[in-house]
């Protein structure tokens, strides 16, 4: 349920991309200072709701 996790900016302790690097490290601490934080949205994923409504109505065409 990646799109109801939030964004975080510094330390992240959900499930980690690589388990052999954080079996090593553990987490990465970030010991940087913010001032501000920018976020562009992208073009929307798969996974988007326009996208499934239209995979479910492709499907509901072939019936």
């Amino acid at each position: 349920m990646a799109p109801f996790q939030g964004i975080s900016v510094g330390i992240d302790r959900k499930s980690p991309v690589s388990w052999p690097l954080f079996e090593r490290h553990r987490s990465f601490r970030f010991t940087g200072r913010l001032s501000s934080v920018t976020y562009r949205p992208g073009a929307p994923g798969p996974d988007a709701p326009e996208a499934v409504a239209a995979a479910l109505e492709e499907a509901a065409a072939f019936e």
